[in-house]
């Protein structure tokens, strides 16, 4: 008996405990490993209060942290219940000791003194995994129940995981985190991926053109008619080679080669020059005023509700004098032709501006008599407060006259009087007005390019050829507005043009060859601001982007200000390019749009690399992170 009679803190084991152990040492099958076991990466953790829906913690050893990179995909067997699950790691793998809790103070004391003590716990690994369905019978359903603790997590094979992601193709946007060869990859030939308009998003220096450039060269080798809308002229060269060093480094590691494109062909406007001027398929357009629509006109001239009165009166009577000058329409075809014209989308055929201006000319001088008294005071009064410009326009509208009626040039300078029986016809008010729509219209006309005779307009058919890689390089117009001019015409040209072929290719059952048209700065061009201000424009656009997705033309709209996108634009893209961004309150925005990128993912968009990108296909499984490919083409440098 201890003294105090204190009992043994040291009892002997039970006899019949002995006797059980004895047994199972001496029995060789419960030593045994199952087979599949052997190959499992970790194991299920028990659930706790704090446990969410849809994600588990996997445990496993220290020599087998290396198999649950991030994004890994994983196949969890719940040997208990006898259910299957799909999951991918969202987090971790983190380090955990084994014996103390990491924030303990043994913990800390012996990391801490690293230098001086060579003593380290032993660790094992923690990884939380995202539930992607349960499998049943081969498919892939909503899970209704949580994997059972200890269930075995095994790592999908690269060949199985592509299978389950969905990024089998034959077009690659580059490799998948936390994969060594696995890449990202759409079909082309899929019309639910790239005609379903696709967003580059990301601050300046995180890739995007990088992006843009890879993707021009990936569409052209899958023979994608691509044309880029290039407000800074940096993929006039993309016929070339890249020669930048860190590029060559990158394409080297990819096992990769610099390449450029086959069959570029550059195309500017008028009057202005290209950043490649020497370039062998360079081609000069004009624009036909007749293409334009005249509400389209109205609020990219920023006309007010009394300007756009005058406007949309002038531009009926212009209508009019045409075929009273029998210069549209002409025969039965074009007559029917004129009755179906949508004006919210396309102008009159055959109209120039000096047709119009012509006819604004003629209301000035039709109001001469009647006002000069009246407005001379007034025009006196507004031109010291008007700019020089539209001082110098106002006054040639004023003397732009003769004794016998208005100064034209148009083809209507043939019969004055025809002209002012129009205009007399439908009178109107306040010379003043009619002026300041007469300057608008002027300046439109002195940026020379409309119907330049010469100068054919953009050659929408050619730049449709399967293969062709046109840039439309607008870096020569220091003009937003004559920038979204550009755009809106061409992008109307090209639609029309699409919608011929498709007609065409349906009539004889064949596929239409697919279109890709990437707009640069697309936050100019669609701005929260200009859409409230120019609704037609937007309208035009929302059309082509709804039609296109039947017709192969897929619209990219590439910006680092993704906060000046209204909801309109975001609500036309399903795919998703998204490169380093550090705003806050932006990452929370394109959070609520892009609902299909988990929690998870949204936190590294800051501390992405260059180069490195979210990507959300709508053909992928689940949002991915992927290292997109160096451009293998050259890239001019913006400064």
């Amino acid at each position: 008996m201890p003294p105090n009679g204190t009992e043994n803190v040291i009892r002997e084991t039970p006899a019949s405990a002995r006797a059980a152990l004895e047994e199972l040492k001496n029995d060789s099958s419960a030593t045994r490993v199952d087979p599949e076991l052997e190959s499992a990466a970790g194991f299920t953790h028990f659930d706790t209060a704090s446990s969410e829906d849809n994600l588990l913690t996997v445990l496993l050893t220290r020599a087998d942290l290396h198999l649950l990179a991030s994004q890994t995909l994983v196949r969890v067997k719940s040997r208990e219940d006898g259910r299957a699950y799909l999951g991918v790691v969202v987090k971790g793998p983190f380090a955990e000791p084994n014996a103390v809790p990491a924030n303990s103070t043994m913990a800390v004391g012996v990391v801490t003194h690293g230098k001086k003590l060579t003593y380290t716990f032993d660790y094992h690994g923690r990884a939380e995994v995202e539930l992607l369905g349960e499998e049943v019978e081969g498919v892939l359903k909503p899970p209704r129940f949580r994997p059972r603790p200890q269930s075995p997590v095994f790592v999908l094979t690269d060949k199985e995981s592509e299978r389950v992601l969905g990024v089998g193709g034959d077009m690659s946007l580059g490799v998948v985190v936390g994969y060594e060869q696995m890449e990202a990859r759409i079909s082309p030939s899929d019309k639910s991926v790239l005609p379903r308009h696709t967003g580059i998003i990301g601050t300046t220096g995180g890739g995007k053109s990088t992006t843009v450039a890879t993707l021009v060269h990936r569409a052209q080798s899958q023979g994608i008619a691509t044309i880029v809308f290039d407000v800074e002229g940096e993929y006039t060269h993309v016929d070339e080679p890249t020669d930048h060093e860190p590029m060559l480094e990158a394409l080297k590691r990819r096992g990769q080669r610099a390449e450029g494109v086959r069959d570029l062909h550059i195309h500017h406007l008028i009057g202005r020059t290209s950043r490649n001027p020497r370039h062998r398929n360079l081609h000069r357009f004009s624009l036909n005023f007749s293409s334009l629509s005249p509400y389209a006109i109205a609020e990219i001239l920023g006309l007010s509700d009394a300007q756009q009165e005058r406007f949309l009166k002038a531009y009926d009577v212009t209508k009019q004098l045409l075929e009273d000058f029998k210069i549209f329409p002409q025969t039965d075809e074009e007559k029917r032709q004129a009755l179906e014209v949508d004006e919210m989308s396309t102008g009159y055929p055959k109209m120039t501006i000096q047709h119009l201006l012509d006819v604004v000319n003629a209301y000035i001088y039709s109001l001469g008599d009647e006002n000069r008294g009246e407005t001379k005071t007034r025009s006196r009064s507004r031109r010291r407060e008007a700019t020089a410009e539209v001082a110098e326009v106002e006054e040639e509208a004023e003397e732009a006259a003769t004794p016998t009626g208005p100064f034209l040039q148009s083809d209507f300078k043939a019969s004055r009087s025809m002209v002012m029986k129009r205009v007399m016809a439908q009178s109107s008010r306040n010379v003043v007005s009619w002026k300041t729509l007469y300057g608008k219209l002027h300046r439109l006309l002195r940026l020379n390019i409309f119907d330049i005779g010469p100068v054919p307009g953009p050659e929408y058919n050619a730049m449709l050829t399967p293969g062709r890689v046109s840039v439309i390089d607008l870096s020569d117009t220091d003009s937003p507005q004559l920038n979204n001019l550009v755009i809106a015409d061409v992008l109307r040209g090209l639609q029309e043009a699409q919608e011929v072929r498709y007609e065409k290719a349906s009539a004889k059952d064949e596929p239409v060859p697919p279109v890709l048209i990437i707009i640069e700065e697309a936050h100019e061009f669609l701005s929260a601001s200009r859409i409230s201000q120019m609704p037609v424009l937007f309208e035009q656009v929302a059309r082509i982007a709804k039609r296109g997705r039947k017709r192969w033309l897929g619209l990219v709209f590439v910006t680092q200000l993704p906060q000046h996108l209204p909801n309109e634009v975001l609500g036309l893209l399903n795919n998703f390019i998204i490169h380093k961004m550090t705003d806050s309150t932006v990452i929370s925005r394109m959070q609520r749009t892009v609902g299909s990128i988990d929690e998870s993912l949204w936190n590294r968009v800051t501390r992405l690399a260059p180069g490195q990108a979210l990507v959300s296909f709508s053909n992928f499984a689940r949002p991915l992170m992927v290292a997109v490919d160096p451009a293998p083409v050259k890239r001019l440098l913006v400064d």
